[in-house]
């Protein structure tokens, strides 16, 4: 009796916390995943005007694992290099001209006409599609990068109620005929 009253919430705990460590490996997976998938969008879709609407729902369809309320924030961004993070700027949910688009999640849900750079409309118009460069333009050839924020929140709460998630895919765009 002694032994198990020791070893049963030691038992307990390793259990629950492989549990948690697997449930977070899903959440990560599946922003992973989405991420990656809006990525190859905006790289094969860069220039066209509704791009952004594209990536977005490239995003909720493999990003489907994801319960809605646990995406936070998607951005759709202009990087120097491979690799590089959106600003803090964009991070924080505040689109820059010429830099990044900043979406929540019900615009994954938003119809095609509420995107094509439409001024009267605060989606893609700060980094419109249409402005980015391919390398067909001439002028060199952007990267374009898709940053997802997400909260897990922690079945047990044994480490917490909530973690904080991020990720990001960066990829030059490619060249389409015109």
């Amino acid at each position: 009796m002694v032994e198990a009253a020791f070893v049963t919430p030691v038992f307990f705990a390793l259990v629950l916390g492989v549990a948690e460590i697997g449930l977070i490996m899903n959440d990560y997976l599946a922003q992973t995943s989405a991420v990656r998938a809006g990525a190859r969008v905006a790289s094969t879709s860069g220039t066209d005007i509704y791009s952004d609407y594209d990536i977005l729902r490239a995003v909720g369809r493999d990003g489907a694992a994801l319960a809605d309320e646990r995406i936070k924030q998607i951005v759709i961004y202009k990087p120097a290099t491979f690799g590089e993070a959106p600003s803090a700027t964009c991070q924080a949910g505040t689109p820059v001209e010429d830099v990044c688009n900043v979406y929540v999640v019900a615009d994954l849900k938003r119809p095609e006409s509420d995107f094509g750079c439409i001024t009267t409309k605060n989606l893609d118009r700060y980094w419109c599609p249409t402005e980015r460069k391919d390398s067909l333009s001439g002028t060199g050839t952007d990267y374009v990068g898709v940053w997802m924020k997400i909260d897990h929140p922690w079945l047990t709460k044994m480490f917490g109620n909530t973690k904080t998630l991020t990720d990001s895919s960066v990829i030059r765009i490619e060249p389409r005929k015109k």
